[in-house]
Order: C-alpha cells, then structure tokens, then sequence
C-alpha cells in the first residue's frame, strides 16, 4: 500500500517543477524520464536536437567513445558499430573515422541510435602522394559534407589533406581528386550557399562550385584588408600574440564569418578571437561585436553557429571552441573554453586528456 502511495505522489508532482527537472537533463537522460509517466511525459520540455555533444577522441582503437553533454555536464559512452578507429573527424553530424592503415568511413551521428556507415578511398588514392613514406593519422585535416548522404544521392565530400590541399569525392568516384588552387595551403573550408568556400593561408576567401564549368577549381572571391588581419589588443601591455587559427561559419541569419583565433605567447591559456562579416556580393567586411542570442562552435574539425534561446543552458554571444596545445616536453593541453565576445573573458570549461575534443553537430 505504502508503495502504491509513494508511486502515487511522484505522478502528482507540480508540472512545473517536473519542467525544472526536465530541462537539466541531456537528450538521453530525458527519454527515460519521459518513459516514467504520463504526467512527466506532458510535463517535459521538448527535446533539443540542435544541441551539440563534444567527443572526446582518447580511446583510439576502442569500439567506444565518450561524449560530453552540454546541457548535463556528464559524460556518457557510446558504443560504435562495427568500426574500430583511431582518428576521428566530424561535419555537420556525420563523423570521418580514420584507420591506422588509412581506410576512411563516415558514419551518422553516432549519438543517434541507426548507424548508417559509408566507405570512402582510402589514403592512397589521393593524387600525388606516392612519395609519402607511411600514412599518418592527421593526413585528413578537415572534412565537410555538401549534403546529407541520407537524403540526398548527390552529396559530395571535400577534404584538407596532407600539408594543407584540398580533395573532393563524389559517390561512385573510387579515387580523390584534387582541387586547384593558386595556394595549396588552406586554414578551413565549408559548405556555403551551393558551393564549397576556403581560405588558404594569405586569407584568401575561395570558391569551388563542384556542380559549375570548373568543379576542380578554386577561385579567390575575396581578400581579406591587410589593416583586418592584424589583431590589436589593449591588455596586457607588451604580450605577444600568434594567429591559431582561422574559421569560416555561416551564421544561423546565413551571412559568412571570418573568425580568427589568438594565442598569447609564452603565458598560460590565453585566447583571443575576432569575428568579421564578409559579404561577397559587395565585397566588403564588418566587424561582429555582439552575437547577440546566438553562439559560435569553433573547433578543429567542424564549425557552426547555433540560436540560443531560454530552454538551452548554453550561453549566448559566446565562442565555445575546442583547443590543443603541445608543450616543449611534448605533453599536450586538450579542452573546450568559452570566449565571452562582450569582455573577451575565456573560461576554460572542459579539461580533456591527450587529443583533440571535437564537435558533433545535430544531423542535418
């Protein structure tokens, strides 16, 4: 009878703190609160799919990975079908998996619960790099995916790869071809508005429509002003500064941004960023100061921008970013901070242990 009572009560919870409850829990935590009643089932928020996990990637080799969750700072393990790799990649949802004998394939959000898996050629079929004496695992730099290979039979691939080329595969293809560029040394690339726009290493902007006269083709569409490339700061007086890194997102309103990011030199953890809006129709480049309800998700593989509403516990006008630091004694920093654009204040909010974290973006 007791039993029956206590049961009773937890049904009878008020809805809105049952809503309370529901809102600090991640995608999977809240399936099986949902499974509880009908009443906590009416009573949870809706769930978000467009939340993104990072993948922690240290357990090479294993037939499982561990995800960190935003929404419940928890970390939960996944268990991989059927592949073992030791190198991973991530583009909009889909993750390149890496072998150590340079075998590539790209499976569906592995959060999800069907796991749909594509074989891609393998390291050796890049054009022009017989001299190469032995595969290694960061040979694939970047990895984006026009569409979904899901919903669209048409879906192309391109890569950075070895010291910085890019490479494009399309299905039915059983080898890469490479992209002409009039520099084979780019930062990032991604898919925007029907094509595929890079930048190379003088901060050239790039576009290859794989579907126009020339798809193996690179053509500069804009450069970057010299007086933009160049990162001022106020504090502390007299650091030095080198550029890390740079990213191209397309904003969730569908504008490109340039985003650069700035290590101090010789001191602790210390990023800066700079977020820049190009528009390639006029050819001219502002500078973002406030996201405003929106976030950037940078890391070393893909990157994207995310609305941010009153249901999500993450923060808006903020950079969240994935880094990775090898010391003189070769021992290596990992983790994701976030960069708070309105006072450039960093918090380094996850600690990893030996590679890269990286983002996995909801499907799409």
């Amino acid at each position: 009878m007791a039993s029956t009572s206590m049961a009773r009560n937890w049904a009878e919870l008020p809805p809105e703190l049952l809503q309370l409850c529901s809102q600090r829990l991640c995608p999977k935590n809240l399936l099986a609160f949902r499974a509880v009643c009908r009443s906590w089932q009416s009573a949870a928020v809706k769930e978000r799919s467009d939340v993104p996990w990072l993948m922690l990637t240290n357990k090479r080799g294993m037939p499982w990975c561990e995800f960190f969750c935003l929404s419940c700072e928890q970390v939960h393990k996944k268990l991989f079908p059927e592949v073992m790799a030791n190198g991973y990649i991530s583009s909009r949802g889909w993750v390149l998996m890496t072998s150590r004998h340079g075998e590539f394939q790209v499976l569906k959000n592995p959060m999800s619960c069907y796991s749909h898996i594509i074989k891609l050629p393998n390291w050796n079929k890049f054009p022009n790099i017989e001299d190469l004496p032995f595969f290694y695992v960061g040979f694939i730099r970047k990895f984006i995916l026009s569409d979904s290979p899901t919903t669209s039979p048409d879906y192309k691939v391109m890569v950075i790869y070895d010291i910085g080329q890019l490479g494009l595969w399309k299905p039915g293809e059983e080898e890469w071809t490479a992209v002409n560029a009039p520099l084979d040394e780019f930062f990032d690339v991604i898919y925007y508005k029907g094509s595929f726009v890079a930048v190379d290493y003088e901060q050239r902007i790039l576009r290859c429509d794989v579907d126009g006269p020339t798809p193996f083709e690179a053509q500069v569409v804009f450069q970057m002003p010299q007086r933009l490339q160049e990162f001022e700061h106020e504090y502390p007086s007299g650091s030095l500064w080198d550029l890390d890194q740079v990213y191209l997102v397309q904003s969730t309103t569908g504008s490109l941004l340039f985003v650069s990011q700035w290590e101090q030199l010789r001191s602790t953890i210390t990023f800066r960023f700079r977020v820049l809006e190009i528009d390639l129709d006029t050819q001219t480049c502002t500078e973002v100061e406030n996201l405003e309800n929106t976030s950037l998700f940078l890391g070393h593989n893909s990157s994207f921008s995310l609305e941010v509403d009153e249901d999500h516990l993450i923060k808006p006008n903020c950079i969240y970013f994935t880094y990775f630091r090898l010391s003189l004694s070769q021992s290596s920093d990992t983790g994701m901070g976030i960069y708070h654009l309105k006072d450039g204040t960093v918090e380094l909010h996850f600690k990893g242990k030996s590679s890269p974290s990286l983002w996995i973006e909801p499907c799409f």
